[in-house]
């Protein structure tokens, strides 16, 4: 289509090429999507923050973490800016890639930004903190969330619950899932399923049929 465009001197505008590199993306040919912004830029076009943070999510998701990351190297160089969106993709990738001190340092730049994190972006830091191990500095950063004005959702809840049952910490994984009931978002079945593993893990079958009758009695489907 793109050649057909060219040949009846139609050009494609940077809209039509996002369009394409995300196409390309989305089915895991990231470089051939790297060949259509390299002919685009060839072509006089700038990139715009779609541009950059479509292809800064199809190099983590085909796990070319360097790539990614040179990706976003570049889009700061050339003055293209990145949006909250761009940010939550590479910190999850960071964090999904074991880079955990390397998302701190882009997460401390954002909080210190004028450019405000959104719930995705602090359930992303809960999670990789918690799946590295640091599970008290999840823990203080959602304690944090309050002061900052934003709602825990249920994904955060359910995130540092997680955390807590990977540690052993049993105890604070249901007194969180008590508040959570009093004052928080309803459970999923991702909560309960949570919750439940835990105690097959632990060998606690009486625990995990209880908590399976809670979830039919309220019904949550999963």
């Amino acid at each position: 289509m793109f050649e057909f465009m060219v040949s009846k001197h139609c050009f494609p505008d940077v809209v039509a090429y996002n369009t394409l590199i995300k196409g390309f993306c989305k089915y895991k040919r990231v470089e051939e999507g790297m060949e259509v912004f390299r002919e685009m830029s060839q072509r006089g076009l700038v990139g715009n923050t779609v541009t950059y943070t479509t292809l800064i999510h199809g190099f983590f998701q085909a796990r070319d973490c360097d790539n990614a990351q040179m990706v976003f190297k570049q889009m700061v160089s050339v003055g293209v800016h990145p949006n909250i969106l761009t940010y939550n993709i590479l910190l999850d990738g960071l964090c999904k890639n074991g880079k955990l001190a390397k998302a701190m340092v882009v997460f401390e730049y954002l909080q210190r930004s004028t450019m405000e994190p959104d719930i995705y972006t602090y359930n992303i830091m809960i999670e990789g903190m918690c799946k590295a191990g640091k599970v008290e500095d999840g823990w203080d950063l959602f304690c944090s969330l309050s002061l900052k004005g934003v709602k825990p959702n249920v994904v955060t809840y359910t995130t540092m619950m997680s955390g807590f049952c990977r540690k052993g910490l049993k105890e604070e994984a249901d007194a969180l899932f008590v508040e959570m009931k009093e004052d928080g978002p309803l459970p999923n079945s991702g909560t309960y399923n949570t919750l439940i593993r835990a105690r097959l893990r632990d060998g606690d079958e009486a625990a995990s049929a209880e908590l399976i009758r809670e979830m039919r009695s309220c019904r949550v489907v999963g």
